[in-house]
């Protein structure tokens, strides 16, 4: 069975690894290289995650798969307990090892989009090919997944992109879904969010575990990739609130810029030349799909699936595309 995965972040990647033994599967991404929103940036000497900061385990399947990852040295705890204002403030309110431990905060080794491209070795995966459609083959045999100014043929098609896109992809196809699908579909929804990276001239004066999550407008998260270790340098992550992101998400970068370093008071200084912006549409899912993917009615060779089905994070992202990997081997024996 030949199969198409649109989206190269975590759902589509574990997806593919469990169908590439067997299948003939392709992975396609608009982006410049996989991961999706476990993305890490290089400006100069420093390395900056600035997407995803860390993933927890909430639930034994991930659980083993972070072993996996572990194991693999793609993946280390980075700190316990939950991060406030001040720095670490307590483990989820436990206080008992147990639940500490159950709430450890993990982080890629060398960076977050580390771990992704661990899961594209061997895959065929093909970076900056944007798709612009999703359509039925003439005969309604299979699908044709536009990409550019070529095709490429499937007998399934499993979009991971966030649902808007998906959707959008499967209307320039002329693709109509189920109203119930369509319905549960739209009412997923996500929150915006504008990440800042500067490169620092020294130190900032985050508490430990180099890490602040404010709980107050406008910054939603700020964190020093040095001390994170994943950087040489001290450089600087800063995450601003929805409300903020919505707020300034046409402003000019300068402004953007400018209001954010007032409010973060690091204590040192950026670098000239070394700060930049990077605007997430589809940053965090706040209603998601109950069920860990979707099948389409009547059109049991299209999946959805991603962080927004099942559970959010990067969790949700990896259960989901598990999920979706083990329908398309059963779909794969059903057709045989």
């Amino acid at each position: 069975m030949r199969v198409v995965v649109v989206g190269a972040g975590l759902a589509g990647l574990t997806a593919a690894r469990m169908l590439h033994d067997v299948h003939d599967v392709v992975v396609v991404d608009k982006g410049r290289g996989v991961g999706g929103r476990m993305a890490t940036r290089r400006i100069g000497d420093a390395t900056l995650d600035h997407g995803a900061q860390f993933f927890t385990t909430h639930t034994q399947e991930f659980a083993a798969v972070v072993e996996t990852w572990e194991a693999a040295g793609i993946a280390r705890p980075w700190f316990r307990g939950r991060v406030g204002p001040s720095g670490i403030d307590g483990a989820d309110g436990a206080d008992d090892v147990s639940d500490v431990e159950r709430h450890t905060r993990f982080r890629g080794t060398d960076s977050m989009s580390s771990i992704a491209k661990w899961l594209a070795v061997g895959l065929d995966v093909r970076v900056s090919s944007p798709v612009t459609a999703v359509a039925h083959e003439s005969n309604g045999s299979g699908w044709v997944v536009s990409v550019g100014g070529s095709v490429l043929r499937a007998d399934a098609v499993l979009l991971t992109a966030p649902v808007p896109q998906s959707l959008a992809l499967l209307e320039a196809g002329g693709v109509v879904l189920a109203d119930d699908d369509l319905t549960s579909l739209r009412a997923i929804s996500y929150e915006p969010c504008i990440a800042m990276l500067a490169v620092m001239d020294g130190p900032t004066r985050l508490p430990e575990p180099g890490a602040v999550q404010p709980g107050s407008e406008p910054i939603g998260w700020m964190a020093d990739n040095q001390r994170k270790g994943v950087s040489t340098a001290p450089a600087v992550t800063i995450h601003a609130t929805a409300g903020f992101s919505r707020e300034h998400w046409d402003s000019p970068d300068a402004t953007v810029i400018d209001l954010l370093l007032t409010a973060a008071e690091l204590g040192s200084s950026p670098l000239v030349g070394s700060v930049q912006v990077h605007r997430w549409r589809f940053a965090r899912p706040v209603h998601v799909h109950p069920a860990r993917h979707l099948a389409a009615q009547g059109l049991a060779s299209l999946l959805f699936a991603g962080d927004a089905f099942g559970g959010a994070k990067v969790e949700g992202a990896v259960l989901s595309g598990r999920s979706a990997g083990a329908a398309l081997t059963l779909l794969a024996h059903e057709v045989r």
